[in-house]
This record gives structure tokens, C-alpha cells and sequence, in this order.
């Protein structure tokens, strides 16, 4: 008080003075504070069978489109690459990942039907399950392939279901038949090269499906076509995030920079793919995945 009697201020006037440094003091040390981190969101990437890439080669391949989703969202974004198919199915149910982006269609499928995930972009190019033989196989017709060597990908896989909808509609119980299941679609199109089936389950997309008429061989049947490289968001992301990495991932062909993060991720762009096709494409497969042995 006797500071402030000899300097001339009145005391409540030297009372906000103080007041008042003492705001600016706590507003400056509030900004030099470090922010709350923001939750680190998990994308899980699966590119299924037709692919032999390993854990680095994927993060390698995705790190570009991770960062516009990054940037869409305005939180850190995490790759991990989910090969096995039970480990993704898994961690879907659980919830584990706040978005998946994968090959096989039939998971981001149920996890739109069944746990509330959200369609977010599918690849521009649709996917097909084509069934290929030799140029020279007797084989004209899906019913012909009653009796023969076949040759899929793994049991219960996406492109498995999808073929046995395609002979269960043919009047053909896959179950009954010769099937003989790889995991590389290389393998299978190497095996069919060489004679050792009859005919063969593959993507359409894969290396094998894009190259086999140009090598001479030949497509006996495709399927419908079907949402290919599905990107799907938790529910736990708001419809307003849902909606910036959607128009992010679209506009991203006609951005600087874009075609070479598309190319990169091996797709030509992006679209929107609503949620009656994953539900439409269930209910086609019906229960076309369950109840068959590996021989």
C-alpha cells in the first residue's frame, strides 16, 4: 500500500493493474502450453489375394493417400497392413480401425450391413470374379465347369464366395466339385498355364485377369460387377469427416499432384459408392461361403 501512495495510484486502481498482468500473464503461458494430442487414427489396408506385397511395400504404397486423409480429417492417420483376412475381420468387429481400405469387397460389406461402418469411396474401375481356362479347353459355358479341376482362391475369400454364387446359380454345387484353393493369384495363373486345371478363379484386375486373353487364354464367364478397393469409416468418424475424405479422395484426380498419388495406389480415382451395393451384393452371395472342405 505504501507503493502505491507514493507513486500516486489509488489502491483499487493498483488492484487491476495487477488484475490485469496477471490475465495477460495466463493467457500468454495458456499458448505456450502444448495442445492435447489429437487421437491417432488407424487405417488398416488389405489388398487381398491378388497381391504378394509385403507389410513395407504397402506402407510405401498407401503413405501419399494417408496423408490426404490426414489432411481431410486434420488428424494423424496410421497404415497398417492387415493380410490375413481373419486378423481384419477381427479387428472390424472389434472396431479397431477408424477406416479400412481393402481388396475383397465381401468384409467392408458386412461391416457396412452389420456394424454400422460407413461407405466412404470405392476405386472408378469396378472389380469382376472371372472364371479363365486355356485357348484350347472344350470349355464354352459356367455349366460345363461341373466335373472339372478347379482351381480358386482361398476358401470363404471374397472372390471364392462370389464364384460359388456364380455356379450355384449354374445349378453347381461348388462343395461337390474339385477345387483345389491358392492364396496367389499368381499361382493360380501359373498353374492354369501349365495345364494342371481346368479352369480358374481370379480378379479381374489382378495382373493374371488383365493379361490372360492378351496371353491367348480365355474368359469363360465374369460375374457382376462389384465396388473394387472399398475405403469404410468407423462409425466412431462423423458424417462431416466421412464427407471431407470422400471429396478429398474424388477431387484428388484433378488435383496437382493427385494422378500421381492415384498411380501410386494403383487405382485411376475415386467415386462414391452408396450402401444399398454392399447390401445388394450380400444378398446375392447369400450364404455362399460356408460348409465346403479344401481338397
Amino acid at each position: 500500500m505504501r507503493y502505491a501512495k507514493n507513486v500516486g495510484i489509488p489502491n483499487f486502481a493498483l488492484f487491476f493493474l495487477l488484475f490485469a498482468a496477471a490475465w495477460v500473464d495466463g493467457e500468454a503461458l495458456a499458448q505456450q502450453r502444448p495442445q492435447i494430442a489429437k487421437e491417432r487414427l488407424i487405417l488398416a489396408v488389405n489388398e487381398g489375394g491378388a497381391s504378394n506385397t509385403d507389410a513395407s511395400e504397402i506402407l510405401l504404397r498407401y503413405e501419399d493417400l494417408g496423408r490426404v486423409i490426414e489432411k481431410a480429417l486434420r488428424s494423424p492417420v496410421s497404415i497398417v497392413a492387415v493380410r490375413e483376412r481373419k486378423v481384419l475381420e477381427d479387428g472390424i468387429k472389434r472396431g479397431a480401425y477408424a477406416l479400412v481400405l481393402t481388396r475383397p469387397v465381401d468384409l467392408p460389406a458386412e461391416a457396412v450391413r452389420d456394424y454400422r461402418y460407413q461407405p466412404v469411396v470405392s476405386a472408378k474401375e469396378a472389380s469382376q470374379t472371372i472364371f479363365i481356362v486355356r485357348k484350347d479347353s472344350p470349355l464354352r459355358s459356367l455349366a460345363d465347369v461341373k466335373g472339372k479341376n478347379i482351381v480358386t482362391p482361398d476358401l470363404h475369400s471374397a472372390m471364392w464366395r462370389v464364384a460359388n454364387a456364380m455356379l450355384r446359380d449354374t445349378n453347381i454345387d461348388l462343395s461337390q466339385e474339385k477345387v483345389r484353393a491358392m492364396r496367389d493369384q499368381a499361382a493360380i495363373g501359373w498353374s492354369m498355364e501349365n495345364g494342371f486345371f481346368d479352369v480358374g478363379v481370379v480378379n479381374s484386375i489382378s495382373p493374371v485377369g488383365r493379361t490372360w486373353e492378351k496371353k491367348g487364354g480365355r474368359v469363360l464367364a465374369r460375374s457382376p460387377e462389384f465396388p473394387n478397393m472399398p475405403l469404410i469409416a468407423s462409425p466412431r468418424l462423423s458424417k462431416a469427416q466421412v464427407a471431407a475424405v470422400r471429396a478429398a479422395l474424388i477431387a484428388l484426380d484433378s488435383t496437382q499432384g493427385g494422378p500421381a498419388i492415384l498411380k501410386k495406389a494403383g487405382v485411376s480415382g475415386f467415386k462414391d459408392t452408396p450402401s444399398k451395393e454392399y447390401v445388394d451384393l450380400l444378398a446375392w452371395l447369400g450364404d455362399a461361403g460356408t460348409g465346403v472342405a479344401q481338397k
